[in-house]
Order: C-alpha cells, then structure tokens, then sequence
C-alpha cells in the first residue's frame, strides 16, 4: 500500500467517531485502539489493531462517518492513504477487495463474540482469554487500557490481575504485563468450557 507514513504518541487520536472519513490508515508499527465513548465519558475499546491491519475501509467504502474513534495505544506508525486512493487501489486490483471482505466477516464474527463474553463472561476469563492471544510474554499495556478493553471496571480488572500474581500466573509493574505461566491461564480458559 502506498501512502504517507505519519509517527503517533500514545493517546494521540487518528479521527473521532462521527468524523467524516478522508483516509484509510495501515499500522506499521504499535497498537491502535477502536473506541467507543458513553454518554458518561467512560471508554469502551472494540477492539486492539497491530502491525498489517487496515482501519478506516469501512467509512471510506460506504462514505458515512466515523462509527468509533480511533487512537494510539502507545507509540505507533501508520500509513495514510486518501480517500479516492484508497478506492482506485480497490479497483484496480479486485482479489484486494475480496481481501477486504474476508477481513471485514472475521471482524464481525470477533465482535460478535466479544460481545457474548462482556455480556456472559467473569472478568478473570476475559483476562486470560486477552492474554493468551497477545504475543510474547510481556504486555505494554496500562490496567485502565485493559479495563476499556475488557469493559470491565479499571478495579475488577486490578483485583484479576492481583489473583494471577499470587497464582504466579502473571507478574505487573508500571504498565507491563508478564506472562509466566500461560498453560495455567490456558487451564482457566478450558475450566470455563471455551
């Protein structure tokens, strides 16, 4: 994909929900966070993208606003593409957008479950289940992130994380998670019948 390259800090946002939608973004490097905001001022993150995802396609595609806001969760790169490059790249190349489509079902299909998990699942089970699809063993990620992510409060998700660490299944400081025994989270997971 070409496009211009633009670095973000973490925290920084890319676009607000309800913005008109101008670009597509691929990360090159980092996490970016899908957010939703309540009427509350509380955040609810939708989902966590890395390093070859695409954001942004779908505005892009059926020309409506923004329907989350999309922020760095930490130090990133991305690649910015306009609008109408975006959608001659499309054309031009017909296997990209079928592509598209694959991703776009897989997605739907993972918010769907996500949403059976906030909506059925303790948050100790949310918890593993994050943490063994991550990569590698140690985490950059804040309680707070882990919290919105999770949709759970910023204290059940610290409570969760403080039973690991006495189980020695985890170990956290200062925004980093490391995983030390991720067969017994995979134990936790499996107990719950997933």
């Amino acid at each position: 994909m070409t496009g211009t390259i633009r670095k973000l800090s973490a925290g920084e946002i890319l676009w607000e929900a309800g913005e008109p939608s101008t670009f597509v973004i691929w990360v090159e490097e980092g996490i970016l966070e899908v957010v939703q905001h309540s009427l509350q001022g509380e955040d609810a993150v939708l989902n966590r993208m890395g390093p070859g995802e695409l954001a942004g396609e779908m505005s892009c595609l059926d020309g409506h606003p923004h329907s989350a806001t999309l922020r760095a969760a930490g130090a990133s790169a991305v690649r910015l593409m306009d609008r109408s490059a975006f959608l001659e790249w499309l054309r031009s190349h017909p296997e990209r957008l079928e592509k598209l489509l694959h991703r776009q079902a897989q997605r739907i299909r993972s918010l769907s479950a996500r949403l059976a998990e906030v909506s059925f699942d303790p948050v100790q089970l949310r918890l593993a289940r994050f943490l063994l699809t991550q990569e590698g063993s140690e985490l950059a990620i804040t309680q707070q992130q882990l919290a919105e992510y999770l949709a759970a409060t910023r204290e059940s998700v610290s409570k969760a994380l403080s039973a690991f660490g006495r189980n020695g299944w985890v170990k956290t400081g200062r925004g980093k998670i490391h995983i030390l025994h991720a067969e017994a989270l995979r134990k936790l997971v499996a107990e719950f019948g997933s």
